[in-house]
């Protein structure tokens, strides 16, 4: 077998699989426009739903949670305008006041980290879009462009526009869904970043009260306490939806009674 008839056997391998891969190509940018349309119901249903809701005024709630009382406390979170969600992770470090400092602060930190987890994964959903539906949209635009050539010069202009109709459709399409997926990725990334930072302001200022009211033997109860689950339960009845589990993902529970016993 000479260079030429090699030569040509590979180029019908690379020319079958490059058309066997225009299908899936397709069916992978319909999904992704869908993704987009998804993801434009879903930005508008969270602003609506939780971005509206966010009308926190940082420098007050931190006073309010340091002039509180100890009774007072879940109070002063409940009616801050912070997200249902970082008023449970609040409520949960105030529950478990009876713990050392350092096992708060890995509490803190842990209840945080979830947070940051959950709204980098919803992101990271966006950025694949917006990498991979312009790839496609490439490959779209590329694989009909063989056969379109090839019946050019055939003289077959029929198949050629649809080659080009093929090749142009993908494109947009690809183009289209990264677009979209860009901007609601940027507006997330930037109400995502406003809410980490009122919750780390709300969790420091949370430390240092509970710190306070250790040093001054003020912490009145040797157990967990369960405001975080009361809160829960209200949310329950009043929207009759599941609540945002934070306190079982962020607290092993049966340890902590024992770890509050064991200090008082």
């Amino acid at each position: 077998m000479d260079f030429v008839t090699t030569q040509t056997y590979l180029g019908d391998i690379l020319r079958i699989v490059s058309d066997s891969l225009l299908g899936p190509t397709i069916v992978l940018l319909l999904a992704f426009i869908v993704y987009a349309v998804f993801c434009i119901g879903s930005i508008l249903v969270e602003a609506v739903t939780e971005h509206r809701n966010f009308k926190v005024h940082m420098p007050q709630l931190l006073d309010a949670l340091a002039d509180a009382d100890q009774g007072a406390i879940p109070g002063v979170v409940e009616e801050s305008g912070l997200l249902n969600r970082q008023k449970l992770a609040l409520l949960t470090v105030y529950d478990y006041r009876t713990l050392p400092g350092d096992m708060l602060v890995a509490l803190v930190k842990r209840l945080m980290n979830e947070e940051e987890v959950r709204y980098q994964r919803i992101v990271n959903r966006n950025n694949v879009a917006v990498r991979v539906a312009p790839m496609l949209g490439l490959m779209g635009t590329l694989i009909p462009l063989g056969p379109g050539i090839a019946a050019m010069g055939q003289g077959d202009l029929g198949a050629l526009s649809s080659s080009l109709i093929i090749a142009f459709n993908t494109t947009v399409a690809g183009l289209a869904a990264a677009a979209v997926c860009l901007v609601i990725a940027r507006i997330r990334k930037t109400w995502y970043g406003s809410y980490m930072n009122a919750l780390e302001s709300a969790m420091a200022s949370m430390l240092y009260k509970i710190g306070m009211l250790q040093d001054a033997g003020q912490i009145s109860v040797s157990r967990p306490s369960s405001h975080a689950q009361a809160f829960r339960d209200a949310l329950k009845r009043s929207s009759g939806t599941q609540a945002p589990a934070v306190q079982e993902q962020g607290v092993a529970a049966p340890a902590a009674p024992a770890t509050a016993e064991a200090q008082s």
